[in-house]
């Protein structure tokens, strides 16, 4: 079920007083919400809520009743109700509660001209639209926009489910039977005006906004940047100016930031236009023309001198590179999960990734890939990486495999396979990091959209201590960032507190800082973290302190019949533990790699774990997991991953942070490659570019997965010393192996600050 919907529905559950959960009322569902019976069955259903529906809140009474008439086919009395119900709502917060007084009240409304002057419902519906929605301020409006606009579908399927269960039964309790009106309100009424919205949303906002597309910056002789420029109409003197440079037509939000009361301009990277079109260098350019870009802006007789920057991915790395040539209008950055070249893209931990190829197709190049149109473009990339991975090519021509033909991006990439000067020249350098004398905001997850955030963060303050720098982490991906923090992550359950809106979050601190409103409070510490399985926030200068406790945990490698011990202390007896994986061998090409951060069984493919004993209490541990492992490598070069695991007392188990996979040659420096002694024993240490933050029930146990790489989405290494981009298949000879000795350990920080 969407995230809309589930709120919906547990906030209607909320307001149900407890003896609405007494009356049942029989219902005989219809097939499915497209039946032609559905209507007259929802209508009666209705009808027969209405006389017996009671509740002491009036606010969720009315809200409620409205519903239950418009569904019912009384039209001016659903009118009446939502006009009370707005009425009560003035002055008040514009709330889920006032904004569906006014959702519902446009449709009653639309359905009482409808039938009282019968008018067309297209005609009716456009005048209710225009009598509600204007007379809102810009932010309003474009809540209640953004309501109606919620696709079909999202209310399809619970109307669906809803159905099913219900079927079999025959009767429905009455906070049941309420809640599906609400959900059949919200899938008929949409089916009903859907089509009619972009148009009227078109109209609406063509009123409240200026809005000049396709505006041609000069940034030097011969180079033009595209350009998308909103202002919010009627604003009395200049206005302070968001800025996002960026190659993705999607991150368009001017008109978001133009709501929010700034000039909102969306410029796009050189050579690409705003209909996504032009092939593009990524990186190249970026920061002297997103610094031209800033320096056209303050120009503008719209513009009050001031600039900020917003970010996500590319175009958080697009407003960093344009930082570190301080611009003197920039006042501030704020960024999500922002790209680092050379850190986290086209490779982390040194080792490339299949994504770059789709990357730089979907958005560097002008040319998308072709695919059968009834095949999902996830579908056609785990193909192509199947057939890269059951092939026998070197790494070379992983752009020959994925899409027919040689990628001279690509190339140029794979040419540069350590953090060399080509990557280092795209990135702030350590005196332009302590220059950067402006605001600074990042934002990111624990799953997988953090590596680039934690560089820019820890060389910010490391360069400039004093810097105004703050970084909010906590349980998210980079998509659940972007598009909304739902009550489940990849089958884990977010804690309540950690379901923040955070693009909102975004526009709140940029209020702060270029407004003078109050600083967010969960912002209000340099790092800013939430505690999984704690429900909590905590808010530090820094997060990982020489100074706080750490826990060290050691791999026992003696031999067992049980799992492998991770231990307080070093085994007694030596030992080691290997393991051993065929690198030539390609039989699981099809078998999926687990996404799930929750689940009953452990992931162990090409892996190892070691299992701690149960904690005798609560045990709450954060930061960057660090490790020294005390190994003996088969080959001179291995790719190894690192997972941490919580194996709760019921036997689940909770991934704390996103795998860590990183090329043990570049273990100790990501610039330079040392080669392992084939062999022999010796020391690894790491760190890995991860972070998480969670509260240990007591009971529960620490669990450590050691891999070594083979997936069909990145490159492989096989250990020969060569270049990896050079190696084929046939240099796995024979299996890879690696003994892990006493004295091997991890360690993370642990307590609370």
């Amino acid at each position: 079920m969407n995230l809309l919907a589930r709120r919906a529905l547990v906030l209607l559950a909320l307001s149900l007083p407890a003896w609405a959960w007494a009356l049942d009322f029989g219902f005989r569902p219809p097939r499915d919400p497209e039946d032609p019976a559905a209507v007259d069955l929802m209508r009666d259903l209705a009808q027969r809520i209405v006389p017996v529906y009671q509740e002491a809140d009036t606010d969720a009474f009315l809200a409620n009743m409205t519903a239950l008439q418009i569904v019912s086919g009384t039209y001016r009395a659903a009118s009446d109700s939502s006009r009370s119900l707005r009425s009560r709502q003035q002055g008040k917060p514009f709330d889920e509660l006032a904004q569906r007084a006014i959702v519902d009240g446009i449709y009653a409304r639309a359905r009482a001209l409808e039938t009282n002057e019968r008018l067309d419902f297209a005609k009716a519906f456009a005048r209710a639209f225009q009598e509600l929605v204007s007379p809102l301020d810009n932010a309003q409006a474009a809540a209640i926009m953004a309501r109606l606009e919620t696709p079909l579908a999202v209310y399809r399927e619970p109307v669906r489910q809803a159905f099913d269960r219900w079927r079999a039964k025959g009767s429905l309790p009455q906070a049941d039977a309420l809640a599906l009106v609400r959900t059949w309100l919200g899938y008929e009424s949409r089916r009903s005006f859907s089509a009619l919205l972009p148009e009227l949303i078109a109209a609406e906002n063509r009123s409240r906004y200026l809005a000049e597309a396709g505006v041609r910056i000069p940034v030097r002789a011969g180079v033009v940047i595209h350009a998308n420029v909103v202002r919010p109409g009627g604003a009395k003197g200049a206005l302070p100016t968001l800025l996002r440079f960026t190659l993705d037509p999607a991150e368009d939000d001017a008109q978001r930031s133009a709501v929010k009361g700034y000039v909102g301009v969306t410029a796009y990277v050189r050579g690409r236009t705003p209909d996504g079109k032009g092939a593009v260098w990524p990186f190249v350019r970026d920061g002297e023309d997103a610094a031209a870009v800033i320096d056209w802006i303050a120009r503008q007789p719209w513009s009050d001198g001031r600039v900020a920057m917003l970010g996500d991915g590319y175009s958080g790395y697009a407003a960093w590179a344009a930082a570190r040539r301080k611009p003197a209008a920039l006042k501030a950055i704020a960024t999500i999960a922002p790209m680092a070249p050379g850190i986290d893209f086209p490779m982390a931990g040194q080792i490339y990734r299949n994504a770059m190829v789709r990357w730089a197709q979907e958005h560097a190049t002008d040319e998308p890939l072709r695919a059968d149109a009834d095949a999902s473009p996830d579908a056609v990339w785990q193909e192509l990486d199947a057939l890269w991975y059951r092939g026998k090519r070197p790494y070379w021509d992983v752009d020959r495999v994925l899409l027919g033909k040689r990628s001279r991006l690509i190339r140029t990439w794979l040419t540069h396979p350590s953090h060399d000067l080509y990557w280092r020249k795209f990135l702030p350098s350590a005196e332009q990091f302590a220059q950067i004398d402006i605001p600074v905001l990042g934002i990111a997850g624990y799953y997988g959209a953090e590596a680039g955030a934690l560089y820019f963060h820890n060389e910010h303050r490391r360069n400039r201590p004093q810097a105004d720098t703050t970084l909010l982490l906590g349980p998210y991906d980079a998509a659940s960032i972007r598009l909304g923090t739902a009550a489940q992550l990849r089958g884990y359950t977010v804690d309540p507190v950690a379901r923040v809106d955070l693009p909102e979050l975004r526009y709140q601190w940029l209020d702060h800082v270029l407004r003078g409103a109050k600083k967010p409070p969960l912002l209000q510490g340099r790092v800013n973290y939430q505690v999984m399985g704690a429900d909590e926030w905590r808010h530090e200068p820094t997060l990982d302190s020489p100074v706080r406790t750490r826990l060290r945990l050691y791999l026992d490698t003696r031999e067992r019949d049980g799992p492998h011990r991770l231990l307080p202390s070093p085994p007694e007896g030596g030992g080691n533990t290997r393991l051993s994986v065929d690198l030539a061998d390609r039989r699981d090409a099809r078998i999926p790699w687990p996404d799930a951060l929750r689940g009953k069984q452990l992931p162990m493919r090409n892996s190892i774990s070691f299992v701690s004993d149960p904690l005798p209490k609560d045990t709450e541990i954060d930061g960057s997991l660090r490790g020294e492992f005390d190994i003996t490598p088969s080959r001179q070069d291995v790719d190894l991953s690192v997972s941490l695991y919580e194996q709760t007392a019921n036997g689940d188990y909770q991934l704390l942070f996103e795998p860590y996979d990183f090329r043990a040659s570049y273990a100790g420096h990501r610039v330079y490659r040392r080669l392992l002694r084939a062999g022999e024993r010796q020391l690894l240490a790491f760190t890995a570019e991860r972070v998480t933050a969670r509260k240990l029930a007591a009971g529960s146990r620490i669990v450590l997965v050691i891999g070594i790489n083979k997936r069909p989405d990145r490159q492989i290494n096989y250990g020969s010393g060569k270049d990896v981009n050079s190696e084929f298949i046939a240099d796995a000879k024979r299996p890879v192996r690696v003994r892990w000795h006493a004295g091997s350990h991890v360690e993370i920080q642990n307590g609370k600050p």
